[in-house]
Order: structure tokens, then sequence, then C-alpha cells
């Protein structure tokens, strides 16, 4: 249910690679740009997009690389590994978000509390989205490998 790494936060440069290697430079393609105004496009407007494709096809890095560049302060990362419920989207979003003290017990102030943390201008990535609901997305048929960002409205 949690983050891996630096919990909320992007990841460090080498841990873009599956293999970590040492010095690896990015190379800029047409799929990185597009991510990277697609990116660039949803945090001027603060709103959603969904990078999705086939495992292994560069989701993540291009997100990743792209925030490094566009928004690193304002990134706060989720990663659910199983269908998370509204509790466990509550929970992560308050640990994501380097929220003080402890979640509040009462689902109502629970997302009062959040609702006046989104309203910081923040930067929201979910990697491996195809676990959250179809509601959650918005999409019809669901991701089904996908890295969504969100920029919550004020």
């Amino acid at each position: 249910m949690s983050a891996t790494g630096r919990h909320g936060r992007l990841p460090g440069e080498r841990e873009d690679h599956y293999m970590r290697l040492a010095g690896a430079q990015v190379v800029v393609t047409r799929a990185l740009l597009a991510v990277r105004e697609d990116i660039r496009a949803a945090i001027e407007a603060r709103a959603m997009v969904c990078i999705y494709g086939p495992a292994g096809h560069g989701k993540s890095f291009a997100v990743n690389a792209s925030l490094r560049e566009l928004a690193p302060a304002l990134t706060h990362r989720i990663q659910f590994r199983a269908r998370p419920s509204t509790r466990d989207l509550r929970h992560e979003l308050f640990h994501a978000l380097g929220l003080p003290g402890r979640p509040p017990a009462h689902p109502i102030e629970f997302d009062r509390t959040l609702r006046r943390a989104l309203g910081e201008h923040r930067v929201l990535v979910c990697d491996e989205a195809q676990w959250l609901s179809k509601l959650w997305c918005g999409t019809r048929g669901g991701l089904a490998g996908g890295v969504a960002v969100c920029v919550p409205a004020r």
C-alpha cells in the first residue's frame, strides 16, 4: 500500500532505470517530449493526465524525468499494489503529502484535512494506476498499465 523508496517523493535519477546504471544519460525521444508537454499542460491547467501503455515502455521513466525538470518540489507520489479502498487512498495521501501527526480517525475530518492540504499547489503521481478503481481514474475500460498525474484544483 505504501510508496516505495522515499515516501511520497520522486525517486533519485539512478532509480529511474530498472538496471540502475551508473552514469547513464537520458535520451530525449518524441515520446518523452510528448509526456513532458502533457504534464506541463496538466500542471498549468491544474488538471489530470494519464500516461498509459504496455509494461516496460518507459511510462514511469518519462514521468519521473519530466517532473524532475518541471515540478520536483511540488511532486508527491502515491503507489498501490492492490485495489485500494477509500480508507487506503486517504491514508496513502496523508503520508505521501507528509502531513503532521496521526491520520484523523473519522472520515469527515480526514477528508477536510486532505482537502485543505490539497488546496496548496501540488502534483500527485500515482504509478501503477491500473490498481485504482475506474471511477477514480475517470475511465470506462480502466487502464491496462499506467501512471496518473493529478494536479488538484483549488
